[in-house]
């Protein structure tokens, strides 16, 4: 049952693949056709040679004085070669008189010919070797850099939860990896599934002129080489897959290592880590081993088919010429050079399929992302022009998997008011952050805004009228002006200036060799955690937003500089519908309502004066933090 089942999958991956180029020869198709007919002129000018070797090899025989009877063996063929023999002598008179050229030996005229005529084909087979090569490859690197767009924008049409089940280096792989071993892929069948079968097809022609006894043992040879081929060319899928999630296991190991690195190296954790990337590393060599293993007896037993046709192709000829005197001399390096040839057409056939179904393998884990559902809050909903900053969460329900974590929160807040959340790690807060950005939606209950469902908005407009400064700020690894303006992109400069003076960190930024041009690092490691935390401030200052969102937006920030920027984000916050979370609860206490959350249930709400009266759970938290803070 499992090898039905193995099968199926290998089918439905090859199908995948074959669709997908398909699909793209379809999209380039004037790319391709030119690709087609490049092909053809290539097949032309390499073959036509071998129809130079018969009148040359004639000629030569007669210096020799024991070449047999061209027509020895009688009927159409021989007449036709014949003919031809005498057309080429015709026209090698005339192209030595063209150069004015004259011999005294016999037959020098069809042999310079024949260089001419190699020559000829050797120039115009180089002009069209290179089309073909240029346009066949960037037709290859086209299919595989729409799929890594394509990839790149599902990634970022998927939900959140789909990341919080993945892990970072499989993904990289799928995109990097994968995409390499497809492009690899690409390459080498546009290199050779249409030219190889074509020089196949120009071999077989020049036999069937010259020997038509011979073709039935080429036609012999080629399944010979192709049955291998094809048997294990689904071991190389199967392996493929395989290795290529061994690279993603290498690849997530690294990034492990790269974005905790000062962890790593704090708690001495070099070793251990080490040990598990080469780990990794050995499982992705171990199950590469076994493709290349795979391909290696493609190989051998195509050459071994191939060998034994020959040895057929060599008996037959020496019969046809010694036995039944039935072909000349001259017909056997005719068909020698063709029959020697189509090996090597062969097996780069071979190698393009055993690579079509390394793809296939390498497919299949990136159509598993691609046909993961896209976040349905993406598409869709009512246009929003503006936002008064009205929002109610009515019975809101929310759970990670089975595990509930919001369980019925209400909370109405009108425009311009800030609303606290406060409780103790894991009670809901951020959660409700995440909800009121809709980075999920709730599993019941409703989230209005100004009144409307807020499922029922376009996202995109939604969230243009929206900012965040995160607890854990990220800056991307490009200027501290493109990180600020990022907020709102096209910015002036002014702008940008102003807003990061708001957020205290202007005098900072202008002060540096390359002031805004200075690059902030990967994850902003040329900067500190408060100026980090600074930027993302400006960030969300220059948006401009109708409902702002902290989550411990001043936690990254020593005491001096939390004063400065609590000022700054009063002053952001001040008419604008304002979400806080906030560790310290000093920095609340001026909201217009705080929310004690506890297990995902509202426990208390009012002012912060309110609360401290009601001398419930906010009390005991607020003065249980005065100690520790004189303490």
């Amino acid at each position: 049952m499992g090898a039905v089942s193995g099968s199926r999958d290998d089918r439905r991956d090859i199908q995948a693949l074959l669709s997908r180029i398909w699909a793209a020869v379809v999209r380039y198709r004037r790319m391709v056709a030119v690709m087609v007919v490049l092909a053809v002129l290539q097949t032309v000018f390499t073959k036509l040679p071998f129809l130079v070797i018969k009148p040359l090899m004639a000629e030569m025989g007669k210096a020799m004085g024991d070449a047999p009877s061209p027509t020895e063996g009688g009927g159409l063929e021989a007449e036709l070669q014949d003919s031809f023999n005498a057309w080429f002598a015709a026209f090698a008179a005339e192209v030595c008189a063209f150069f004015g050229m004259s011999f005294e030996t016999s037959g020098m005229t069809v042999v310079v010919a024949c260089g001419v005529v190699a020559l000829v084909c050797g120039v115009c087979g180089a002009v069209i070797i290179y089309l073909v090569q240029t346009i066949s490859r960037f037709f290859a690197y086209r299919v595989v850099a729409d799929l890594r767009a394509e990839l790149a924008r599902h990634f970022l049409s998927l939900p959140l939860r789909f990341f919080g089940k993945r892990r970072m280096g499989e993904m990289i792989s799928k995109v990097t990896n994968d995409t390499q071993v497809m492009q690899r892929s690409f390459e080498t069948a546009t290199d050779n599934v249409i030219v190889d079968p074509l020089m196949i097809i120009g071999n077989a022609i020049a036999i069937l002129w010259f020997v038509p006894e011979a073709i039935f043992v080429m036609l012999a040879m080629v399944p010979l080489m192709a049955i291998p081929m094809y048997r294990q060319g689904k071991k190389v899928q199967k392996r493929s897959s395989k290795s290529l999630q061994a690279m993603g296991e290498t690849t997530e190991s690294l990034s492990q290592i790269l974005t905790g690195i000062r962890t790593v190296k704090a708690y001495q954790l070099e070793p251990a880590h080490m040990r598990e990337f080469e780990a990794t590393t050995e499982r992705f060599l171990a199950r590469t081993k076994r493709v290349l293993s795979a391909k290696g007896r493609t190989i051998a037993t195509s050459f071994l088919g191939y060998q034994v046709a020959t040895a057929a192709v060599l008996v037959l000829l020496g019969y046809l010429v010694l036995a039944e005197r039935a072909i000349a001399f001259d017909d056997v390096a005719v068909i020698i050079a063709p029959l020697a040839t189509t090996y090597q057409h062969v097996k780069r056939v071979t190698r393009a399929y055993n690579v079509i179904r390394e793809s296939a393998g390498a497919l299949s884990g990136i159509e598993e992302i691609l046909q993961t559902a896209a976040d349905p809050a993406m598409s869709g909903g009512e246009p929003v022009a503006s936002i008064r900053g009205d929002v109610e969460l009515r019975d809101v329900r929310f759970s990670y998997d089975q595990d509930p974590v919001l369980r019925g929160v209400s909370v109405k807040v009108a425009a311009g008011q800030t609303i606290a959340f406060v409780g103790k790690t894991g009670c809901g807060k951020s959660t409700t952050l995440d909800l009121l950005m809709r980075f999920h939606d709730p599993d019941g209950g409703a989230l209005l805004i100004d009144g409307r469902d807020l499922r029922d908005l376009k996202l995109s407009d939604y969230r243009s009228h929206t900012a965040v400064v995160s607890q854990e700020p990220f800056l991307f690894n490009t200027t501290l002006r493109e990180n600020i303006s990022c907020g709102r992109p096209g910015a002036s400069q002014a702008d940008v200036e102003a807003a990061a003076a708001a957020a205290r960190i202007h005098d900072f930024i202008a002060a540096l060799p390359a002031g805004y041009d200075t690059v902030a690092g990967e994850r902003g490691t040329n900067l500190s955690g408060g100026q980090k935390q600074r930027v993302t401030i400006a960030r969300a200052i220059l948006r401009n937003p109708a409902i702002l969102f902290l989550d411990e937006a001043t936690s990254a920030l020593d005491t001096e500089s939390e004063v400065a920027v609590q000022r700054a984000l009063n002053e952001l916050m001040r008419g604008r519908t304002s979400f806080v979370i906030a560790h310290r609860l000093s920095t609340v206490v001026d909201a217009d309502q705080i929310v004690v959350l506890d297990e995902g249930r509202v426990v208390e709400r009012g002012t912060h004066q309110e609360l401290i009266d009601a001398d419930g759970a906010y009390r005991r938290m607020f003065e249980k933090q005065i100690r520790t803070d004189t303490v």
